[in-house]
């Protein structure tokens, strides 16, 4: 017999009032990636100015999201510097007891919103472009279908390979940046 997992704690309403920001969301993937680590680093990685970002990572840290995890001198300045606070729980909703639901639907509608701000830019630059013998890889997928069992079992080892891909992607560390959105749930 198998054992049940132990339930994940989730984020607090505090947590995920905070989160429902496109531009916190993307913060939060970053530190994913590159935490601990300074403003100027976060900013230069997500193609931000570094003022901006003060504000948000200071909404996280009250929430309980981050650390605010000292300085560190850069060139003549100091930089502060933010990690990952592990312990905060984690951003998904339960779907056994349906609780954060409506929260992880607000932070879904937040990452789309800057998923079609990025395919705009990315669709605007590369209009007039000389060489698009190598484009970037630039997409976008919205269909209902329907689906068998035997095809449902295929996209989830689709979804899953994703990702692999995509944590990959994460600790790898080199090539561009890709904003990358899949929701698949059923039509009810």
């Amino acid at each position: 017999m198998s054992k049940t997992p132990e339930p994940q704690k989730l984020w607090s309403p505090k947590q995920w009032r905070a989160m429902c920001s496109a531009v916190r969301y993307e913060l939060y993937l970053l530190l994913e990636q590159l935490a601990p680590c300074s403003v100027s680093e976060l900013a230069a990685a997500g193609g931000r100015g570094a003022a901006g970002l003060y504000r948000h990572l200071e909404v996280m840290a009250d929430a309980g999201i981050l650390i605010r995890a000292g300085q560190r001198k850069a060139g003549r300045r100091w930089g502060r510097i933010y990690d990952l606070n592990r312990e905060s729980g984690m951003p998904m909703c339960d779907p056994q007891t349906g609780a954060g639901v409506k929260d992880d639907i607000k932070l879904c509608s937040a990452m789309m919103r800057a998923a079609i701000r990025d395919y705009g830019r990315a669709m605007h630059a590369r209009k007039g472009a000389a060489n698009l013998e190598q484009p970037s890889f630039i997409t976008s997928l919205f269909e209902i279908t329907r689906l068998d069992e035997k095809s449902a079992a295929e996209m989830q080892k689709l979804s899953d390979r994703m990702m692999e891909i995509i944590v990959k992607g994460r600790k790898g560390g080199s090539g561009r940046r890709y904003r990358i959105g899949y929701i698949a749930s059923p039509v009810t």
